[in-house]
């Protein structure tokens, strides 16, 4: 198919013809393992791809040949024996998959992922919701039974006000079985920064900002504990300190604590 008519630069051209050779269904998937798995022989790549033919892997051999991404060698000629490993223009593309790893990781790859967004006011968890659910699964609490039953399906992470009707907040981020982000109005009591939570989100917030912070946590999922502490002091802090003086902190009990654990956590590394 030629692009050459199309009203685009070039170089837009150009990103045409390399989508429509990698847009074929197994010639991604042979260029990826062989990324992965190093040369392969025939029958190697049969073995590796379920549900491939011999005739279409055949096919597409040749077709990712002829667009210079892998090269054919005869290892022996008596059996037949060949190997296929890619060029250095094959070699090329490694950038390009990683690049669409990444947005990949950004965009789609969350749809497996649950969020539970938990305030007493439905309008509010209607808001979130329409705000994430096209990247992430999301559950709505309302009040303690509903908040409880939802966290027992398995959640990822967890948009919880801090007034939501009838939770224990301290006794639940106790335990901490998901990634928790408490949500506060715009001038929260320093001493709800004591809760040990994850993030925490001042209303009001925008979607960007609610998408931002819900990549983050699920972006730390493997930190270790410490990790995982300072991270949450380091949010706490930084919240108050963008609220109020530092005057009005020196005096606050709750925030010196934490400045004095985020110390004793970096004088410990």
């Amino acid at each position: 198919m030629s692009y050459r008519d199309l009203p685009i630069p070039p170089n837009g051209r150009y990103t045409l013809e390399a989508i429509a050779l990698l847009s074929k269904k197994w010639s991604p998937v042979v260029l990826l393992l062989l990324r992965h798995r190093g040369p392969q022989g025939f029958n190697d790549l049969l073995e590796g791809i379920p549900d491939i033919s011999s005739r279409v892997l055949s096919d597409t051999l040749e077709s990712l040949q002829e667009a210079g991404l892998i090269e054919r060698h005869v290892v022996s000629e008596s059996p037949l024996r060949v190997r296929y490993e890619r060029t250095d223009a094959g070699r090329e593309m490694d950038q390009i998959f990683e690049d669409l790893a990444d947005w990949a990781a950004s965009h789609l790859a969350h749809s497996n992922q649950t969020v539970l967004v938990a305030d007493g006011d439905s309008r509010i968890t209607e808001m979130y919701q329409q705000w994430v659910s096209d990247r992430y699964v999301v559950c709505r609490a309302h009040d303690n039974e509903e908040f409880a039953a939802r966290l027992a399906d398995g959640i990822d992470v967890a948009l919880l006000d801090i007034g939501l009707p009838g939770v224990d907040i301290h006794k639940f981020v106790s335990r901490r079985p998901c990634r928790t982000v408490l949500i506060v109005g715009d001038q929260p009591d320093p001493a709800l920064m004591s809760i040990d939570c994850d993030d925490v989100l001042r209303k009001p917030f925008v979607r960007e900002t609610a998408l931002e912070t819900i990549a983050t946590q699920l972006d730390r999922v493997d930190e270790s504990p410490e990790e995982r502490e300072r991270a949450s002091l380091l949010a706490r802090t930084s919240l108050l300190e963008s609220i109020y003086s530092r005057i009005r902190l020196e005096d606050d009990e709750t925030y010196c604590d934490l400045v004095a654990r985020l110390e004793e956590l970096d004088d410990s590394t």
